[in-house]
């Protein structure tokens, strides 16, 4: 394998490449990355919902089929009474690519968290690191008046970042709203910062449907989550101790089931619920990736020239 010897704007020489499909959900990503990966290539998942275990039509993951065509890593390596990081994402993955290299073949790295994907590009902010006093007391008001009073304080305080994240994000809500108290900066002015000199050689590529389309996709894919079980499997985490709060943080739809299984609405609105977050949630996706300047993009009438694109690239870098 020989890695990119020439000379481009970016001062790429000696960077390790590495190829990113990213774009939003329902876009078609884990079928694109497949076909592009069978022969060459392993996948990384950056999907901050997938890396939980026995979370699986909660969080669209790939089925057993396609699981078994590719290798996949950062798929169910955590329980979801766990959180994880942007910071230990970029820890398991460099250690993942350096891995998939030694076999001689090339990373795919494959999703829509956008945050996960740039602190393996660019490293992490320069914010400052817990303040354990700020952090106790945002968990207290978490604990006696609910995430969305917290949301809403991050929506006054820093509305870029809020715009990007979930609503039902404790974890990143907290840090920002954490960030801002310590510094009275918006927590969106530091991931600004942080974008330097990639860490590696990348073609990154992004898939985008027409909206209307996407939309039909997201509430397509929603309507057969729900026939292959998503209640079910929802009522199997309770079941197995998880606490509603854990469950609900970890993907789109838990908490509107959780909901529906405590009588708080019917199961028609639970489905409806479902659907516009995700398509709230894909829009905050869009909004995250066209600030990456990096990324080709590809409409879907486009998607059959990525192949060759991506042939083209591989040749360019010399990896064999």
């Amino acid at each position: 394998m020989i890695f990119l010897r020439e000379r481009s704007n970016t001062t790429e020489v000696n960077k390790k490449p590495l190829i990113i499909i990213c774009g939003p959900t329902a876009s078609g990503k884990t079928l694109t990355a497949v076909n592009l990966a069978r022969h060459k290539g392993e996948i990384i998942s950056a999907d901050s919902m997938q890396i939980y275990k026995d979370m699986d039509i909660g969080t669209a993951k790939p089925d057993k089929k396609i699981l078994k065509i590719v290798k996949h890593h950062m798929i169910d390596i955590m329980t979801p009474d766990r959180d994880f990081s942007a910071h230990e994402f970029r820890l398991r993955a460099d250690k993942i690519i350096k891995d998939i290299y030694n076999r001689k073949k090339i990373p795919f790295v494959v999703g829509g968290t956008g945050l996960y994907i740039r602190a393996l590009m660019f490293g992490l902010s320069r914010a400052p690191g817990r303040d354990a006093r700020i952090r106790k007391r945002l968990k207290s008001l978490l604990e006696k008046k609910g995430l969305p009073s917290l949301y809403q304080k991050l929506k006054k305080v820093d509305p870029v970042y809020a715009d990007l994240i979930s609503c039902h994000d404790p974890v990143r809500i907290i840090r920002a709203l954490e960030v801002f108290y310590q510094t009275g900066k918006p927590f969106s002015q530091f991931i600004k910062r942080h974008r330097s000199r990639s860490r590696y050689h990348a073609l990154w590529i992004g898939l985008t449907l027409e909206r209307k389309k996407l939309y039909e996709m997201i509430d397509q894919r929603t309507e057969s989550m729900f026939k292959k079980g998503f209640v079910q499997e929802t009522e199997h985490l309770l079941k197995m101790g998880y606490r509603p709060e854990n469950i609900r943080k970890h993907g789109i739809g838990y908490s509107d089931i959780i909901d529906y299984l405590e009588k708080k609405i019917t199961l028609a609105q639970a489905i409806e619920n479902v659907k516009k977050k995700t398509r709230r949630y894909a829009k905050r996706q869009m909004t995250w990736f066209k600030k990456e300047r990096q990324i080709e993009w590809f409409r879907e009438e486009q998607f059959s020239e990525i192949p060759n694109r991506v042939s083209r690239w591989l040749k360019r870098i010399n990896f064999y």
